[in-house]
């Protein structure tokens, strides 16, 4: 059992390690047994195991694999044809970064992906070599806010991280999942302009000369109609990365007064966006675009609402940290 001092109270608990579950799946579906492992993984199971009432597809096999590594290097595969496992390292592992330390990281790898993106807002009609190499490490950036994220999550579902009372639990635990969503729309720039090029998301990977063949000879230079929206979304990301920063600060050093301020602002921003989006989007429907560009208008727009989603998940953060947090709880 596991005795935790909670303020004036004492919870026993189960020792989380050695808790373990099995399903059995008629599904031949990758997603299937990707959602398996990541639901297993951030619920703190120490074991799982997934069996198949046939066999499991090459292809269920090779993602399992590759989905596993991305989560946690740390943890053991075994695979057979009718079984897909996950356990810890029996020689046993050192303990990791404490979640302050990943906390910080992720914002820092949130910080450093909106500045590539505003970059690739810049670039991706004027120089498509630099666009694919800004979208290729945004790729990789994607991955490492995943896996943060979720180890993280892990490490709250079996009460491994350091906590006074429960409300610290749950403000780790939604803050990350906050940061996690605002990766999302970040990321999603990405594949709004993989289909302007007209190409898979999912080959990003591939070598650049290969990206490049595929889009040669698409019309992607944006129309002049939409430069000024250029200028609006890469300012706007700018000040996206500039409100994460501060965020950050009164985050992992639980200042409230600072996040109150903080929210006002984000709650000024987020309106003047709304209005500097819409008069944007209007000045475009006025001059128009080229006959048969309204799909690729239609991709350049979707990033707007992306921008926008970034600054209310922003104002969000700085909420928790307004409601979580009494001034003057840390003195540094």
């Amino acid at each position: 059992m596991d005795l935790i001092q909670l303020d004036d109270h004492l919870i026993i608990s189960p020792v989380m390690k050695g808790s373990s579950v099995s399903l059995k799946t008629e599904s031949d579906s990758v997603d299937d047994v990707k959602r398996f492992l990541l639901s297993s993984y951030v619920r703190g199971f120490e074991y799982a195991e997934l069996t198949a009432k046939k066999r499991f597809t090459d292809e269920q096999i090779c993602g399992a694999r590759s989905f596993v590594r991305f989560l946690d290097e740390r943890l053991v595969l075994n695979i057979t044809e009718t079984r897909i496992a996950f356990g810890r390292n029996s020689a046993g592992v050192p303990q990791g970064s404490s979640t302050i330390q990943m906390q910080a990281l992720l914002f820092d790898k949130l910080a450093e992906a909106m500045r590539l993106t505003a970059e690739l807002i810049d670039h991706f009609d004027r120089n498509k070599r630099r666009a694919i190499h800004l979208m290729q490490m945004l790729r990789l950036l994607e991955e490492d806010v995943d896996r943060l994220a979720f180890q993280i999550l892990r490490q709250a579902s079996r009460m491994e991280m350091p906590f006074e009372s429960l409300a610290d639990l749950h403000y780790a635990v939604l803050t990350t999942s906050l940061m996690e969503n605002i990766s999302d729309s970040v990321f999603g720039t990405v594949r709004d302009v993989c289909k302007i090029y007209g190409i898979d998301h999912n080959k990003l990977l591939f070598p650049a000369e290969t990206l490049l063949a595929d889009i040669r000879g698409a019309a992607t230079r944006l129309e002049p109609s939409l430069e000024t929206i250029r200028h609006l979304y890469t300012t706007d990301f700018k000040e996206c990365e500039t409100y994460l920063e501060e965020i950050k600060g009164f985050t992992l050093s639980e200042d409230a007064e600072k996040a109150y301020s903080c929210k006002e602002d984000l709650v000024r921003f987020r309106d003047e966006l709304g209005v500097r989006l819409g008069n944007a989007v209007n000045g475009v429907l006025v001059e128009g675009v080229s006959s048969g560009r309204g799909s690729d208008m239609a991709q350049v727009l979707r990033i707007g609402y992306r921008i926008a989603d970034i600054a209310t998940k922003l104002e969000e953060l700085a909420k928790l940290s307004v409601t979580f947090h009494f001034p003057g709880k840390r003195q540094d």
